[in-house]
């Protein structure tokens, strides 16, 4: 085994971050309704996955590494289903605080013969003041000893205040950011790591969505002009990842290609848990990035927020290898 993956076992991540219950409804579609123009569903089973932040760390525990939650979820069955689910596969939910009163997030997606017919969402956006009485800045800088690498998984659900960054710029270990386009905030990582659309709103460049990948060293360059990060992964779908550097130096590297794409939702959370555990071993950020790069690869292929294993990392590896 590489030795990268091979030290990625044990390591200890914070992911501080947004969490969200993702509910599955699996079925068949043999007809349309009758009282509408709209495809009958015929349930055939259905299943829970921890989502967003939760994500994250189920793929850090994927890989055996150690997976430190620390989020909110309300006081209901949803927050005990993912703290179950969680726990389930040995992450540490210490940190995964109740705040009394409030619902957690649940995302319903209703799929048929492997399509998405329709995603419902009971959404609950965490208000300032819920999110500074329940203790989550004092639960990072508790958990922050004693952890190998940091990540900061805004999913525009309330949690990430700005004030967060004024706790997070003096951390001396790897902090990994997956802004969200809808904060403006100066982001103190060591690596952020936005999709090209997010980037593109972020950097303030005005160019089309369609456009965008053309314009890519003017994204970078504007994106380090308004938040202070040292380093810029930009995720590109099928077209890969690219490096940027404030320096203006931008390394690419393509998507392994793998199988059919079945599902992209949640692939971003695997970038973030793999480059983080990869540099949490001391890793150089470019071969961690493809490493991110590569087990992206994997989990398009599978259907539903899934996740990869060291094993399914080192197999694509031996195929598609790191370049320095």
């Amino acid at each position: 085994m590489h030795p990268i993956i091979d030290q990625m076992k044990g390591r200890r991540v914070i992911v501080f971050g947004d969490v969200v219950l993702d509910h599955y409804v699996w079925g068949e579609v043999e007809r349309i309704s009758p009282e509408a123009p709209v495809p009958v569903v015929r349930v055939q089973h259905e299943n829970d996955m921890p989502g967003a932040a939760a994500n994250v760390a189920m793929n850090l525990a994927a890989l055996d590494a150690r997976a430190i939650m620390i989020g909110v979820i309300g006081d209901d069955p949803d927050g005990q289903r993912l703290r179950d689910l969680l726990q389930q596969q040995n992450v540490d939910c210490t940190y995964l605080l109740t705040a009394p009163g409030t619902r957690t997030t649940r995302k319903t997606r209703i799929i048929a013969r492997n399509q998405h017919v329709v995603r419902v969402d009971w959404d609950t956006i965490l208000p300032p003041d819920v999110v500074r009485k329940s203790g989550a800045i004092n639960a990072l800088e508790r958990a922050l000893p004693a952890c190998d690498a940091v990540i900061i998984q805004d999913y525009h659900k309330g949690l990430i205040l700005p004030t967060l960054f004024d706790h997070v710029k003096c951390i001396s270990q790897p902090v990994i950011v997956d802004p969200n386009r809808y904060h403006n905030i100066t982001y103190r990582g060591m690596i952020a790591t936005p999709n090209l659309e997010e980037a593109r709103i972020l950097s303030g460049v005005a160019c089309s969505s369609s456009d965008a990948l053309a314009y890519l060293n003017e994204i970078a360059r504007g994106f380090f002009a308004r938040h202070e990060v040292e380093h810029l992964l930009i995720t590109l779908g099928d077209k890969g990842i690219a490096l940027c550097e404030r320096d203006g130096t931008v390394r690419r590297r393509p998507a392994a290609k793998t199988h059919s794409v079945y599902d992209v939702s949640g692939a971003g959370d695997t970038v973030c848990a793999v480059l983080a555990a990869a540099v949490a071993t001391g890793a150089p950020l470019w071969h961690a990035c493809q490493l991110a790069n590569i087990a992206g690869a994997i989990v398009v292929g599978k259907m539903g927020t899934a996740t990869t294993s060291r094993a399914e990392l080192q197999e694509l590896l031996d195929t598609v290898g790191l370049v320095d």
